[in-house]
C-alpha cells in the first residue's frame, strides 16, 4: 500500500486511488500516511486546506489556540517574537513609552511627549494633572511653584497666579485672598501674602485694592471685610473715616446716619446725641418752633399759639387783641371798639357790619359803603372779603356769605348757587364743585347723593338712599342679558324686556326666550311694576312684602289675575306665554299661539280615521302576504317573491332599530331640554309621529280634559286598542275554523289560535306603544322650573304639560296626579319588561333545545332576531330605551329640562350601549347589528349635539367661544342631519337587500325559463315534511331547508326546529305535507321519533324523496350500512301510526328500491345538483306539475349555476392499472359514450402502467375543456 500524501489523511481501508484520501483541513496539518489531521498548536497556524506542516506565527504577531488558521496582531507596545504563544508586556525606561512593533516582534520605545510622564515599562504617556506640568521627557510631572497656578491637563508650564489672590504649590486654581484683605501682586503662594486693609477702609473677599467706607460708615481698625455703620445719636459725612460725631443741638441722628437731619417743625432740643425724631421736645404753648428749631420762639403781641407743638403763631382775628407775648389766646374786644387783624391793642369805632371804608375825608373819619354782591364785609375798616368757593353773597350789604345747599355749588365771589349736573351730585352745604357719582351710581339733576343706577345697570330691590350710596356694587347691579337698562334709574320692578322675551315675576332677572309663542309682549310700564309688585305663580300669587316676609294669596284678587298674564298679549298667559286663558283653547307650537279646540264630532273624526288607517294599512299587509297566492298563478309568483324577499332583507329587527332611534331622538326636547331651531319643528313632528303616540297626534292634550284624565287616557288607550283587536282576531280565528268544516275541534283549535295571536300582538303593540305611554306617564312629573325672586332664591316649577299645576305638594292636583303616577310607573315601565322578561325565561329551554313550542312561536317578536345566548336581549335593550325615553326625568326633576345633566348620562348611557353591542354581537345577521351600530353611534352624536344646542343656548357669543359655532342653529342642522341620516341607512340596507333579494338566482323551469309554482294539495300545509336523526343530521336538514326556501321563496318545509309544537302530534304533521324528505345519516332507523315518521308516512302514502349522507365523518354511513339498520331496527308489530305494517322490507323497498337516495355533496356547484334533484322530485308531486308534467321533463335551472362543456378536441383518459375504482368509471364513461346520450365513441387502450381511452370530439359533460387529458386515479 501506499501513504496518502502529505496534506491529507484518510481512515479507510478499501482506498484504491490518491483522491480517496481526505484533504488535511485548515488549522491542521497532516504529514505523509496520516490517519487523522492533527491541530495547529499555540503559536501556529494552517490558513489553508492540505497543509504538510502548521507554520510558526510571524514576529509581531502571536497565536494562543489551537487548531488555527491565522496568528492575532501582537498589541500596540506588547513584544511578540516569532511563535509567540502569547503577548509580553515591553521594557522601555523611564521617560519612554512604547506604542509600536517592529516587525522583529519588539516594541519600539520613544520619548515621552511634553505635557505627559512616562513611568516606563509597557505603560502609555499620562497627561500631567491640573496643578502639573512637563516641560520635557519625565517618568512624573512636577508641581506648580508657589506663586503659580495650572487648571488644565498636559501641561508644559504654569501661569502666574492673578492679582487678589494667592497659588499655594501645585495649585489647580487661584485662592482668593481672604475677606479683609488685597493684593495686586501676582506671586502670592500664601494667605499671608495679602495686605491688610487700613482703619477707614474695608476689603472684600479676592480684593485687589482697599475700599474707603461710605458716609456713614467707619472702621476703626485694619482687617474689616466690611465698614461699621455709625450708632444711632451720631453722623458721619465724610468717606474713609475711622469714628463717628455726636448729633448736634436741634437734630437727631438714626443709626447709618451720613448727615444729621433736623428737628421737626413744631419740636425743638438743646441736647445733642439725639437718635430719633421723637426725642424733640414739642414747642410750648405761646410758641412756634420753625424746622431745626434749638430753642422755642415767643410769640409777639398781636399773635398766639394755642396748645403744643405748634409751628408758627396766629394772629389774632379782627374784633380780638393781644398785648402780651408768649400767649395762647386772643382777648376779645370790649364792645365799641375796633380791633384788626393781628390788633396789640384796641381802635376806636369802625364802620357798620355789611359795609367797609375805603377812603377818608377831610375830617379824618372813613367813609362805609355797602359790601358788594359775592363778598361779605365784618365792617370798621377791613376791605370786602370774596365769597369763598361753596358760599354766595345774593345781594350787597352782606355781612357774611351764605352756604350753598346740598346739590348745589358755587365758585369764589358768587352772588348764585348753581345745580349739580345729572350724575353729580354735593352731599354737604357750601360746596365749590360737584363729584361725580361712584361707580355704578348715577343721579338727577340737583341731587345731595347718588341713590339711583346708571345706564347699564339696575336697583335690585328698594333700600335707603344712604344704603345705597354706602354699598353701591350691593344694589347695583349689571343689566341681564337681553334687557333694557339704557335709562338711568331702571328698578328691578322696572327692567326693560324686549317683545319675544318672557321672565316669571319682576323680582327675577332671568329673561327666556319665547321660542314657541309669537305672544310676548315684553315688559308692562315702570309705573305698573311700581303700583303692583305681585308675581304669578300658577294658581298663586308671590306678594313682594316689606320686611315681613314673601305671602302667598289667591289669584282671586284682581290685581293678581291680571300680573298672572303680564309680559303677553291677551288670552295668553303662563310660563313664555305658551298658555291659553279660554278654556275651549290650546296652545299649537305649530301657530304658535292659541287656537280653538276641535268640536266633540272632529274628535271622533280624527281618532276613528287614525284607527281605521291603521287597522287598513294592516289588513292590505296581511292580505298581501298571505292571500296573494290565491290569484292565480301571477297571485302565487307574487306571494312566493315577496316571502323570498322578507327572509332575505329580515323586516322586522331593521325597523325594531329604526323605530327604537327615533322614539329615544324624538324626547330631546320634551325630556331633555334641547329645543332645535324653529326651522326645524316639522321634522320634529314627524319623529313624535313614529313614536306611536296616537292620542296626541288625533287630538290635543289640553281639549282632553282635566291632566288627571288625560293621564288615565294616555295610559290606558293601548289596552283599549288591544280589546278592540283581541277581538277582531278572535273572530277571524272563528271565521276560519267555521269556514274549514272541522267543527270537531273547534274549541280547541279557536283557543289554541286565539291565544297564539294575542300574545303576539299583545307585545307587538306593548312594544312599540311602551316609550310613548311612559314619557305620558312622566308628564305628570315633568316640571319646569322658573326663579320668581332673587332676594329669596324662590322659584318655582310648573308642570310642562299643564301650566296651570304647580309643582308642589301644596298644590291638591299635582299631589292627586302623584298617587296615578306611581300606580302606572309600576303598570307600564316596570310590569311590561318583567312580564317581556318572565316569557322569554318561560320558553328559553325550548329556544335553547330548537323546540320551538307554540307559546315561543307567539313571543317570537322577542327573541327570533337574536342568537340563542343572548335570548333576553330584547328585555336589556327595552330597559335601554324606557330610561333614555322616559326614566332619566327621575335625574333633576325640577331643573333637568335647563340643565346639562341628562344629556351627559343619556351621551354615557349610549356610548356604553354601543360598546356592549359591538363586543356582544346579539343579532343572527350582521346587517342588523351594523345597523343598530350605528344608530347608536349616531344617537351617541345627537346627545353630544344637544349637550352643544344647551352650551349655546340663546348666547351666540358664548356658543362660539366655547363651541366654535356661531349659533345653536348650526347644531340643530347637525342633530337634523343625524336623524335622517338613520332614515337613510336603514331605507338603503333595506332597499339593497329587497335589490339582492329579487335579483338573488332562483330555482328556474328549463322549459318556461320562469319560477315553479308552488301549488299545494288541497287539505295540505307543508309541500315537505323532512324527517332526520337529531344526533346526526340536524346541521344537515337545517341547510338543506334553508338552502331551498332561498331557491324556491315561498316553500314551506315542515322541519322540527321552525314546526314543532307536540313532539306527539308528528304524525299529524306527516299527513299535513304533500311529501316525506327522508335524511339518511347513521343512526336514522334506530331513533323511535323517525320510525313514527316513517310509519305515518307509510299510512298516509306519501311520496319519499331520501337523501343521503355518505360522509362519515359527518355522520354518514353507507347504504349497506343503513339498509342492515332498517332491518334491524324497523321491526314494530302494528305501530299506532301504520297497524297494518308488514315488516322491514316495505320500509326497504320505499326507501332503498323505488328511486335512488340523492346523494348529499357540500361543495357548492354540487350543492345545487343535490337541491336541484329534490326540488324536482318535491315539485312532480304538486297539484299543478301533476297536471303539467311536461314542464318539468327538460328539468330545473339555477342562473349561475356550472353548465356543461364542449370538448373541442380527442382526449386521452389515463386509468391507474391498480384502482379498480377508476377503471369502473372509465367503464362508466366507455357504457355512455356505447348508449349513444354523450355520441362518444370509446377506443381503450392497454400500457405498461395505464389504460388510455381516446375520445371524439362530439360534446361531453366535463369541467376541463379541451384538455388533452384526463386522469382518474
Amino acid at each position: 500500500p501506499l501513504p496518502c500524501e502529505a496534506g491529507s489523511y484518510s481512515s479507510a481501508t478499501n482506498n484504491d486511488e490518491p483522491s480517496d484520501c481526505t484533504p488535511c483541513p485548515a488549522g491542521s496539518s497532516c504529514t505523509a500516511g496520516s490517519t487523522a489531521p492533527s491541530a495547529c498548536p499555540a503559536g501556529s497556524a494552517a490558513p489553508s486546506d492540505r497543509s504538510p506542516a502548521c507554520e510558526q506565527c510571524e514576529a509581531g504577531s502571536y497565536q494562543n489556540g489551537t487548531g488555527s488558521t491565522t496568528c492575532v496582531a501582537c498589541a500596540l507596545g506588547q513584544l511578540c517574537p516569532v511563535g509567540a504563544s502569547l503577548e509580553l508586556p515591553a521594557a522601555c525606561e523611564p521617560g519612554t513609552y512604547s506604542n509600536m512593533t517592529d516587525g522583529d516582534g519588539l516594541p519600539d520605545c520613544f520619548r515621552c511627549p511634553v505635557g505627559s510622564s512616562c513611568p516606563g515599562g509597557a505603560a502609555p504617556p499620562t497627561p500631567c494633572a491640573a496643578g502639573t506640568f512637563a516641560m520635557a521627557e519625565r517618568p512624573a510631572c512636577e508641581k506648580c511653584h508657589g506663586g503659580t497656578y495650572q487648571n488644565e491637563t498636559g501641561a508644559t508650564s504654569c501661569r502666574d497666579c492673578l492679582p487678589g489672590h494667592y497659588c499655594a504649590e501645585g495649585a489647580a486654581a487661584p485662592l482668593p485672598c481672604d475677606g479683609g484683605s488685597y493684593s495686586t501682586a501676582t506671586d502670592n503662594d500664601e494667605p499671608s501674602d495679602c495686605s491688610e486693609a487700613s482703619p477707614g477702609y474695608f476689603a472684600v473677599t479676592g480684593s485687589t485694592q482697599q475700599t474707603p467706607c461710605a458716609k456713614g460708615t467707619f472702621t476703626a481698625a485694619g482687617g474689616h471685610s466690611e465698614c461699621i455703620p455709625c450708632p444711632s445719636g451720631t453722623y458721619q459725612s465724610e468717606a474713609g473715616s475711622t469714628d463717628c460725631h455726636d448729633c448736634e443741638k436741634g437734630q437727631y441722628c438714626t443709626t447709618g446716619a451720613a448727615a444729621p437731619l433736623p428737628c421737626r417743625a413744631g419740636t425743638f432740643s438743646n441736647a445733642t446725641g439725639l437718635a430719633a425724631p421723637d426725642s424733640c421736645t414739642a414747642c410750648p404753648a405761646g410758641h412756634a418752633c420753625t424746622t431745626g428749631s434749638v430753642e422755642p420762639t415767643p410769640c409777639r403781641a398781636g399773635s398766639v399759639a394755642l396748645g403744643l407743638g405748634n409751628t408758627v403763631c396766629g394772629l389774632c382775628a379782627a374784633g380780638y387783641s393781644q398785648d402780651q407775648p408768649a400767649k395762647e389766646t386772643c382777648t376779645r374786644c370790649k364792645p365799641g371798639s375796633f380791633c384788626l387783624e393781628g390788633s396789640s391793642l384796641e381802635l376806636g369805632p369802625p364802620c357798620d357790619p355789611g359795609t367797609y371804608a375805603n377812603a377818608t375825608d377831610d375830617d379824618g373819619d372813613p367813609d362805609c359803603f355797602d359790601c358788594p354782591v359775592g363778598s361779605s364785609c365784618a365792617g370798621g375798616a377791613a376791605e370786602p372779603v370774596a365769597c369763598s368757593p361753596g358760599t354766595v353773597a345774593a345781594s350787597a350789604g352782606q355781612i357774611t356769605c351764605a352756604s350753598c345747599a346740598p346739590g348745589t355749588f358755587s365758585g369764589a365771589g358768587s352772588g348764585s348757587c348753581d345745580e349739580c349736573a345729572i350724575g353729580t351730585y354735593t352731599a354737604n352745604p357750601g360746596m365749590g364743585e360737584c363729584m361725580g357719582c361712584p361707580h355704578p351710581l348715577s343721579s338727577e339733576r340737583g341731587s345731595a347723593t347718588c341713590s339711583v343706577c346708571k345706564a347699564g345697570y339696575y336697583l335690585q330691590g328698594s333700600a335707603d338712599p344712604a344704603a345705597i350710596f354706602e354699598k353701591p356694587t350691593d344694589h347695583c347691579k349689571p343689566c341681564p342679558p337681553r334687557a333694557d337698562c339704557s335709562v338711568p334709574g331702571t328698578t328691578l320692578e322696572a327692567l326693560g324686556v324686549p317683545p319675544g322675551l318672557w321672565r316669571a315675576s319682576n323680582l327675577t332677572t332671568e329673561l327666556h326666550e319665547c321660542i314657541a309663542s309669537d305672544h310676548c309682549s315684553g315688559s308692562v310700564l315702570a309705573a305698573e311694576a311700581e303700583r303692583s309688585r305681585r308675581l304669578s305663580a300658577s294658581a298663586f300669587v308671590l306678594e313682594y312684602g316689606s320686611g315681613s316676609g314673601d305671602t302667598l294669596v289667591s289669584l282671586g284678587d284682581t290685581a293678581a289675575a291680571e300680573a298672572h298674564g303680564e309680559g303677553c298679549n291677551v288670552g295668553h298667559s303662563g310660563p313664555r306665554c305658551e298658555w291659553c286663558k279660554s278654556q275651549s283653547g290650546y296652545f299649537d307650537r305649530a301657530q304658535r299661539g292659541c287656537v280653538d279646540c276641535p268640536v266633540a264630532s272632529m274628535r271622533l273624526f280624527n281618532l276613528a280615521g287614525v284607527v281605521l288607517a291603521v287597522a287598513a294599512t294592516g289588513a292590505l299587509f296581511y292580505l298581501a302576504i298571505t292571500r296573494v297566492a290565491i290569484f292565480g298563478r301571477a297571485g302565487a309568483r307574487t306571494a312566493h317573491r315577496l316571502t323570498h324577499i322578507e327572509v332575505r332583507v329580515g323586516f322586522q329587527p331593521k325597523l325594531k332599530v329604526l323605530i327604537s332611534f327615533y322614539q329615544i331622538a324624538g324626547t330631546l326636547g320634551p325630556v331633555y331640554g334641547v329645543r332645535l331651531h324653529d326651522d326645524f319643528t316639522r321634522w320634529m313632528e314627524i319623529m313624535d309621529a313614529i313614536s306611536f303616540d296616537f292620542l296626541g297626534l288625533t287630538y290635543p292634550d289640553a281639549c282632553i280634559g282635566s291632566m288627571r284624565d288625560r293621564l288615565l287616557l294616555s295610559a290606558l288607550w293601548p289596552y283599549i286598542a288591544f280589546l278592540m283587536l283581541a277581538v277582531a282576531i278572535a273572530c277571524h280565528s272563528l271565521t276560519e275554523l267555521l269556514l274549514s268544516g272541522r267543527a270537531d275541534n273547534l274549541r280547541r283549535d279557536l283557543v289554541r289560535a286565539t291565544q297564539s295571536r294575542l300574545i303576539y300582538w299583545a307585545i307587538l303593540v306593548a312594544y312599540l306603544v311602551l316609550p310613548s305611554v311612559s314619557r305620558s306617564i312622566f308628564k305628570a312629573r315633568l316640571c319646569e322650573s322658573y326663579d320668581i325672586n332673587v332676594f329669596t332664591g324662590a322659584r318655582r316649577s310648573f308642570l310642562v304639560a299643564d301650566l296651570d299645576v304647580l309643582c308642589s305638594d301644596d298644590d291638591p292636583v299635582f299631589r292627586s296626579l302623584g298617587a296615578i303616577f306611581w300606580a302606572l310607573f309600576g303598570v307600564w315601565p316596570v310590569l311590561a319588561p318583567l312580564t317581556f322578561l318572565a316569557l322569554l325565561l318561560s320558553i328559553r329551554p325550548a329556544v335553547r333545545a330548537k323546540r320551538i313550542s307554540p307559546l315561543a312561536r307567539a313571543c317570537r317578536f322577542l327573541w327570533r332576531d337574536y342568537d340563542a345566548d343572548f335570548l333576553f336581549w330584547e328585555v336589556f335593550d327595552l330597559a335601554r330605551k324606557l330610561f333614555l325615553a322616559s326614566l332619566v326625568l327621575f335625574i333633576d326633576q325640577e331643573y333637568g329640562s335647563s340643565k346639562m345633566l341628562r344629556l351627559v348620562v343619556a351621551t354615557v348611557v349610549s356610548a356604553l350601549f354601543l360598546a356592549a353591542l359591538a363586543l356582544a354581537r346579539p343579532f343572527k345577521r350582521s346587517d342588523d347589528l351594523y345597523l343598530a351600530c350605528v344608530a347608536n353611534l349616531l344617537l351617541t352624536c345627537c346627545f353630544c349635539l344637544g349637550t352643544v344646542i344647551q352650551l349655546c343656548g340663546e348666547d351666540n357669543d358664548q356658543c362660539y367661544q366655547l363651541v366654535g359655532l356661531n349659533d345653536a342653529r348650526r347644531a340643530s342642522e347637525f342633530v337634523i342631519g343625524l336623524t335622517a341620516a338613520m332614515l337613510v341607512a336603514s331605507l338603503t340596507i333595506i332597499i339593497l337587500k329587497a335589490v339582492t333579494a329579487v335579483t338573488a338566482p332562483t330555482l328556474r323551469l328549463v322549459a318556461t325559463g320562469r319560477a315553479p309554482i308552488l301549488e299545494l294539495p288541497s287539505g295540505c300545509h307543508f309541500h315537505g315534511f323532512i324527517s332526520h336523526a337529531w344526533g346526526t343530521g340536524q346541521d344537515q336538514t337545517h341547510t338543506v331547508v334553508r338552502q331551498l326556501q332561498l331557491l324556491m321563496p315561498g316553500v314551506r318545509i315542515w322541519l322540527d326546529v321552525d314546526n314543532l309544537d307536540d313532539v306527539g302530534k308528528l304524525e299529524e304533521s306527516v299527513a299535513d305535507s304533500a311529501t316525506f324528505i327522508i335524511f339518511l345519516s347513521a343512526g336514522y332507523f334506530r331513533s323511535w321519533n323517525c320510525r313514527r315518521e316513517l310509519y305515518a308516512a307509510l299510512a298516509s302514502k306519501r311520496p319519499f324523496i331520501v337523501v343521503h349522507e355518505a360522509d362519515t365523518a359527518k355522520g354518514g354511513a353507507s347504504i349497506q350500512a343503513l339498509r342492515d339498520e332498517c332491518l334491524e331496527s324497523c321491526v314494530e308489530v302494528a305501530p299506532p301510526a301504520y297497524p297494518s305494517y308488514s315488516g322491514p322490507d316495505e320500509v326497504l323497498a320505499c326507501v332503498f328500491d323505488e328511486a335512488d337516495p340523492i346523494v348529499w355533496v357540500r361543495v357548492h356547484d354540487f350543492q345545487v345538483e343535490s337541491l336541484k334533484e329534490i326540488a324536482l322530485r318535491m315539485l312532480r308531486h304538486t297539484p299543478y306539475y301533476a297536471r303539467h308534467n311536461s314542464e318539468l321533463a327538460p328539468g330545473v335551472a339555477v342562473p349561475g349555476e356550472v353548465g356543461p362543456f364542449a370538448l373541442s378536441s380527442p382526449i386521452t383518459v389515463l386509468v391507474c392499472r391498480d384502482n379498480k375504482g377508476a377503471f369502473d368509471v372509465a367503464r362508466e364513461v366507455k357504457a355512455v359514450a356505447r348508449e349513444g346520450r354523450a355520441l362518444l365513441r370509446p377506443m381503450l387502450r392497454h400500457s405498461r402502467s395505464a389504460r388510455r381511452m381516446t375520445h371524439s370530439r362530439e360534446p361531453m359533460p366535463h369541467r376541463s375543456r379541451g384538455a388533452p387529458y384526463c386522469c382518474f386515479t
